[in-house]
């Protein structure tokens, strides 16, 4: 049997040539048979645990690569709803014709926007979560669904300010 043994041959070894090899010859018929069991259940415990801590490094970078991918997919979404939002609160406020000087189609905005803010929190119910990484995903969630809520209720108010606005033509016609 051939054993080897490795020193390091500098203080601070980091590569396989930093190692000076001595290898030790042994007949086997010298070594105890107790002796060699011990030495080859050592050596393929040593192995085993090699293999097992490379695997775990691995499925640890697998999961890491998931929630990176699974997050970007989220911000992706999250400016998605963002410039849908901001292309209606555009469109929205084009056809309320806005004039920054009008004090009053601001104010009328602005609670329009504070009423809507909280009928979406009343409609929106987010579950207690116990990770931050899953509390910022439940509130990019949270915000997506606030910003399509908030579209559809900015879409029927125009339709009902539309009603309103021809039932009061028809009235005024009369």
């Amino acid at each position: 049997m051939i054993m080897s043994h490795f020193a390091p041959a500098i203080a601070q070894p980091q590569l396989a040539a930093d190692y000076l090899r001595t290898n030790l010859e042994v007949l086997a018929k010298e070594i105890h048979p107790m002796d060699q069991i011990e030495f080859h259940k050592q050596t393929g415990e040593m192995v085993y645990a090699s293999l097992a801590d490379k695997t775990l490094v691995n499925i640890r970078l697998e999961n890491s690569l998931n929630n990176t991918s699974a997050q970007l997919e989220l911000e992706k979404a999250s400016s998605q709803a963002k410039d849908n939002r901001i292309k209606a609160l555009e469109d929205i406020i084009i056809e309320l014709g806005h004039d920054p000087k009008d004090i009053k189609a601001v104010q009328v905005l602005l609670k329009l926007r504070d009423a809507d803010m909280a009928a979406l929190k009343k409609m929106v119910k987010v579950p207690a979560t116990i990770h931050p990484q899953t509390e910022e995903v439940a509130q990019l969630r949270h915000d997506k669904d606030a910003a399509s809520m908030l579209i559809t209720l900015y879409k029927q108010l125009i339709q009902a300010q539309e009603k309103l606005g021809e039932s009061e033509a028809v009235q005024t016609a009369l």
